[in-house]
């Protein structure tokens, strides 16, 4: 179960101080989801890159910069973040199967440690980048271990079919291309097999085939650096992050037996447990069998439901009398998916009453829209038991439109 990392007192406080949607994260659970990272895999002393898609807020990415983490970054725009945040350039990875040449471009003006490629093509383009800009590019391939992790199929990234990574028979001829190129440099292999796993053995079985690889590779006088697991373990909806321990177990042994350094990417296992979204009750109707309950959040705040349909816990700040009856968390969109919860028992909340949309730190601000004209919401770091500062101020209708031109 979910420790209760936000007190109803300070919740209230919050939201009657910023209005709602609001997100609400907790420095001290991020930080120690972290130090769990590094704990378990202590013996092999890895590079942890935290995977900035799940929440790229300057605050949160600034705090874990601060803590030694390194970034993972699949845009420009997610480069600029981590560098504006405070991660040193050698600490950064560019993952992505889109970058074009203007991104690469910014990646190795910066310095960052190095790009992973997902294509030919991609590895030609940074090969004549790198000739334009006269230097040379330290380049990792990601390859698809074929292997099924058996999450949503949304989130699984693993599986040949996918349009992420190369298979290992066409990453070694990209090894072999970068590695006869004068403005290349092959330093790691990467692979990502998705999100929401909570098994090991989908690592164990691409780490196996992984080193069956670099040592083949070896063989042919290609030497990496670096090997890189990726993220995707698993936290589920209202629990904590779990121990990584297993994949510990698994990663440190195989990256040691081929004398390379290991990279993690944990992104949503870093902050999910570590945020929620508070949303405002707004009326309450009837629809046939079915009860709604509208709040002032919708699916423009978090798609998480409507899209991989995820199941959110809901904590009512209030705790109304009456038995607990059947309900769904309904927003203002105008979109039947507009639900943040779906079923989900709970007394009847009164009109006003603050509700707690539980494991919202992951891809909620982060995959937010102004959809129906609606501006996104304000975001909150809780950085004591009493203490909070505001990290993103709630945008306004004169937002909507500022960068439009009639």
């Amino acid at each position: 179960m979910m420790r209760n990392i936000f007190p109803d007192k300070l919740v209230e406080r919050i939201a009657a101080k910023t209005g709602t949607p609001v997100y609400i994260y907790s420095a001290d659970r991020i930080t120690a989801n972290l130090e769990a990272y590094r704990k378990a895999f202590a013996p092999a002393g890895p590079l942890i890159c935290y995977a900035m898609k799940a929440n790229s807020n300057c605050a949160i990415a600034g705090l874990l910069a601060r803590s030694g983490a390194g970034a993972d970054v699949v845009s420009g725009g997610e480069l600029y973040r981590a560098l504006r945040a405070g991660f040193r350039p050698d600490r950064i990875i560019f993952s992505g199967v889109g970058k074009t040449a203007e991104e690469m471009a910014f990646a190795l003006r910066s310095g960052i440690r190095f790009l992973n490629v997902e294509s030919l093509e991609e590895l030609e383009l940074l090969e004549r980048t790198a000739a334009r800009m006269r230097l040379k590019a330290p380049v990792s391939v990601r390859v698809n271990p074929d292997v099924d992790p058996h999450t949503h199929k949304f989130i699984t990234t693993g599986k040949i079919g996918s349009k992420f990574g190369v298979s290992f028979a066409e990453a070694g001829r990209l090894y072999s291309f970068a590695a006869a190129s004068g403005y290349l440099e092959p330093v790691g292999l990467h692979f990502h097999l998705g999100s929401q796993i909570y098994s090991a053995r989908p690592y164990a079985l691409a780490v196996s085939a992984a080193v069956r690889f670099i040592r083949g590779l070896e063989k042919k006088g290609i030497r990496l650096k670096y090997l890189d697991i990726g993220g995707g373990w698993g936290v589920k909806e209202g629990e904590d992050m779990p121990s990584p321990s297993a994949l510990a177990r698994i990663a440190v042994p195989a990256a040691k037996s081929v004398g390379l350094e290991l990279i993690l990417e944990p992104g949503r296992s870093m902050v999910a447990a570590a945020g929620a979204l508070a949303v405002k009750t707004l009326y309450r109707k009837k629809s046939g069998p079915k009860r709604y309950v509208i709040t002032d959040g919708a699916m423009n705040d978090l798609i998480r439901p409507a899209l991989y349909g995820a199941e959110h816990p809901v904590r009512p700040l209030v705790k109304r009398p009456g038995p607990p009856v059947r309900l769904n968390i309904a927003g203002p969109v105008c979109e039947s998916s507009d639900l943040l919860a779906s079923g989900v028992r709970l007394p009847l909340p009164s009109r006003g009453d603050i509700l707690l949309i539980l494991s919202a730190g992951a891809y909620g601000f982060a995959m937010s829209s102004q959809y129906n004209s609606r501006p996104r919401a304000a975001e909150v770091l809780v950085t004591g038991r009493r203490s909070w500062r505001l990290i993103r101020e709630r945008e306004t209708y004169r937002d909507l439109i500022t960068k439009e031109k009639r």
